[in-house]
């Protein structure tokens, strides 16, 4: 019984497309040999009924080279098939001569039939090629045979070489396959890892010190109940304001989950942050990145803290400033980065103490501070009351300090 050579994972996609690229290469070499042999040879050695087999292999070679897939797919359901392109070449080796160079190009039939099938196939298809060639040895000059009888001997033993060939060939693309699929699996095994650690250092940096910070003030709002309510009056709305920031961080922790913005080049990442928060909150604003959509060379992870400093940086224009312009800018350097809103606008404690924001509710601000020290950048807010606020990243690698006015 004939086998194929398709058992679990030919009919899939990927088998059977790297069946098909060593199916069109061993195509394509035995349309090529023909060719060479029908230059070659000399003249008196071609009649009409040479080139007209010639010709008819040829053309079949072309068809299933250019609707392999559907051959492919045939061939690999119904195996027998292939002992048609053995038969197939018998009037070339009629014309031509067993002993002739045409006998090169039926060696490509063996090596094909190994890449497409067991060894049990395989097999059947060297046997039926060997009768078919001393059918044709036969069939042809007498003389021929009889002058060339060692070698017409030993020639069918290259029917199963070829064969070896192919199988050897499958083999390569399977093990090549594997290897693939093994760094593919590596890889996402490792993405997993590095993902799950960005998750819980988020949630150590942003999440649990926002929650730790609630925590604190909780735990003395009921002394200061007891001795000044006016303090806690305030200390009960920066709890208030505290819980919709950790709110706030959860979901923004579970959207970086599904998030694929972090994947683009810089640029094009901030563009995309800045365009869905202003459609989505009614605030104009504009982008100003001299890098353009594919600028940028940062890698992944500083890409990630950057980019979440600038999502921060437009969730406080949202939540506090009451803008109604947001300028998002790069300097031409591409070593500053800021984000500047003509909202209300603060006065940012002095010394550049920005912790001390936590007894407001501006955990935010601390989050970003932390995200630029940790890809090695500097993070400074300037703002005053009816001015508006400036948040400006020094980006990493620039060495050079902040441009004041870069985000005009």
């Amino acid at each position: 019984m004939l086998t194929v050579r398709e058992s679990g994972d030919a009919g899939a996609t990927p088998d059977r497309e790297r069946l098909g690229v060593a199916f069109r290469v061993l195509l394509v070499l035995r349309g090529l040999v023909l060719a060479m042999t029908v230059m070659l040879v000399p003249d008196d050695w071609r009649d009409a009924s040479l080139m007209l087999a010639v010709a008819a292999v040829g053309a079949g070679t072309a068809v299933a080279c250019l609707a392999w897939r559907r051959v492919l797919s045939v061939l690999l359901r119904h195996p027998t098939l292939w002992c048609l392109d053995a038969l197939l070449m018998c009037p070339v080796l009629l014309s031509g001569g067993a002993l002739g160079p045409y006998f090169l190009v039926t060696v490509l039939t063996s090596a094909i039939a190994g890449v497409l099938y067991e060894w049990r196939t395989v097999l059947v298809i060297c046997a039926a090629q060997t009768a078919l060639f001393f059918a044709t040895a036969a069939g042809g000059a007498g003389q021929e045979a009889a002058d060339g009888a060692p070698v017409l001997v030993g020639l069918p033993a290259f029917y199963p070489l070829a064969a070896c060939a192919g199988v050897a060939l499958r083999r390569f693309l399977d093990d090549y396959a594997d290897l693939e699929e093994r760094h593919r699996r590596g890889a996402a095994a490792l993405s997993a890892a590095e993902e799950r650690a960005r998750l819980a250092r988020e949630m150590h940096d942003s999440l649990a010190k926002t929650l730790q910070g609630i925590s604190m003030s909780a735990e003395a709002l009921p002394v200061w109940v007891r001795r000044s309510p006016e303090q806690a009056e305030a200390d009960a709305r920066a709890i208030v304001a505290g819980l919709r920031v950790a709110a706030g961080q959860a979901r923004g922790l579970l959207t970086d989950l599904r998030d694929d913005v972090y994947r683009q080049p810089l640029d094009g990442a901030l563009a995309a942050v800045v365009a869905e928060w202003s459609a989505r909150t009614g605030i104009a604003a504009v982008t100003r990145l001299p890098g353009g959509p594919d600028g940028g060379d940062e890698t992944a992870a500083v890409r990630y803290e950057i980019v979440s400093i600038v999502r921060e940086a437009l969730a406080n224009v949202e939540r506090h400033a009451d803008a109604r312009h947001v300028t998002v800018s790069r300097d031409a350097a591409a070593s500053t980065l800021v984000v500047r809103d003509d909202g209300r606008g603060f006065v940012p404690p002095a010394g550049d103490r920005l912790d001390l924001l936590a007894r407001d509710g501006h955990y935010g601000l601390i989050g970003m501070r932390e995200r630029a020290h940790r890809i090695g950048g500097r993070l400074t807010v300037d703002g005053a009351p009816g001015r508006g606020t400036t948040v400006r990243l020094l980006l990493p690698g620039t060495g050079r300090p902040a441009v004041p006015g870069a985000s005009r």
